[in-house]
C-alpha cells in the first residue's frame, strides 16, 4: 500500500459531520469550500474512499495502477493512500469517505468493490435528502454492509514511471489507435527498440504489446460503458474489425463488449 510522503491528509470532521459514518460527494461539483475532497493531483486523505461511477466508467490512479471503473464496479482506497481522480469537469466518478473505525472489510490493501443499484439509490438518497439521524445511521450502516462485497475486477493498467517511456505510454492513452511498432518509437526518441523494450518490461513488468493491449482495453471499456457501438469502438483502439477486438477484449478481461454494458 502506498501512504502518504509529503502529501497532505485530510480531517475527517471537516467531511463527516457528527458521529455519521459517511458522507457522499460527486466529484465533478467543484467544493472550493472543501479542501479535503478529491482532485486531479496526488492525494491523500485520513479516511477510506470508496470511488465509483455514477453512470459510464470512470478511473482511479493508486499506486501506481489505473482502475477503470464502470457501472456496478468500485474501489476500496484505504486512509493514507495516495490517489488522482480522473480530472474531467464531466466525470461521473463518485467519493464516498468512510470514517476508518465504521469500516468492516479489508482496509490495508486497494480492492474492487460492489456498488450495486440498492446501494447507489441509499447513497444518492442520503446525499440529497434530509432524514432523521438514527434513520440515517441505520442507512449510513447499510450500505457499508453492502460495499464491502467483492466485485469483479477492474481493469487495472501499471502506469510508468520511466522518463524515457512515459512520452510513449500517454500516447498510447490518449491516442489507442496508434500503431507504431518499437522500431517507430525508438526511431521518436533516439533510442533503440530493445532499450524500450526493457523499459517496458523493468518498469511495467509487461512487453509493449501487452501493455498496449491493456492500455487499448482500458480506453475501449470507457467507450462501451459509455454506450459507443461495438465497431465503432474497435476502430478506436487500433483495430480493424470487431471480432478481433472481441477476441482481445475477452483475452484480457474475461468479457465480451456487450458485458461491459450490462453491469448493474
Amino acid at each position: 500500500m502506498t501512504t502518504t510522503t509529503g502529501v497532505g491528509t485530510g480531517v475527517a470532521a471537516d467531511l463527516i459531520p457528527g458521529d455519521f459514518l459517511l458522507t457522499m460527494r460527486e466529484l465533478r461539483y467543484p467544493a472550493p469550500l472543501e479542501p479535503d475532497v478529491c482532485t486531479g493531483q496526488p492525494h491523500a486523505h485520513a479516511l477510506h474512499v470508496v470511488f465509483w461511477p455514477m453512470r459510464g466508467s470512470s478511473f482511479v490512479d493508486v499506486a501506481g495502477q489505473r482502475h477503470h471503473l464502470t457501472l456496478g464496479q468500485g474501489v476500496f482506497v484505504p486512509a493514507g493512500t495516495v490517489h488522482v481522480v480522473d480530472p474531467d469537469p464531466a466525470t461521473s466518478l463518485t467519493a464516498v469517505y468512510i470514517r476508518t473505525d465504521a469500516w468492516g472489510g479489508d482496509c490495508d490493501r486497494v480492492w474492487g468493490v460492489t456498488v450495486n443499484a440498492a446501494a447507489r439509490e441509499l447513497l444518492v438518497f442520503m446525499a440529497y435528502h434530509g432524514m432523521p439521524s438514527d434513520r440515517r445511521f441505520r442507512a449510513q450502516r447499510l450500505c457499508l454492509d453492502l460495499l464491502a462485497e467483492p466485485s469483479l475486477p477492474s481493469l487495472e493498467l501499471p502506469l510508468p514511471g520511466d522518463g524515457l517511456i512515459q512520452p510513449v505510454a500517454r500516447r498510447i492513452l490518449e491516442h489507442p489507435e496508434d500503431s507504431r511498432s518499437l522500431e517507430d518509437w525508438a526511431w521518436v526518441l533516439n533510442t533503440s527498440g530493445r532499450t524500450i523494450a526493457r523499459a517496458f518490461r523493468a518498469d511495467t513488468g509487461m512487453t509493449f504489446s501487452e501493455w498496449r493491449t491493456v492500455a487499448r482495453m482500458s480506453v475501449a471499456v470507457r467507450l462501451l460503458a459509455d454506450g459507443v457501438a461495438v465497431g465503432t469502438v474497435s476502430r478506436k483502439v487500433g483495430y480493424t474489425s470487431a471480432s478481433a477486438f472481441s477476441t482481445a477484449l475477452k483475452r484480457v478481461t474475461g468479457r465480451g463488449p456487450l458485458q461491459f454494458r450490462a453491469v448493474r
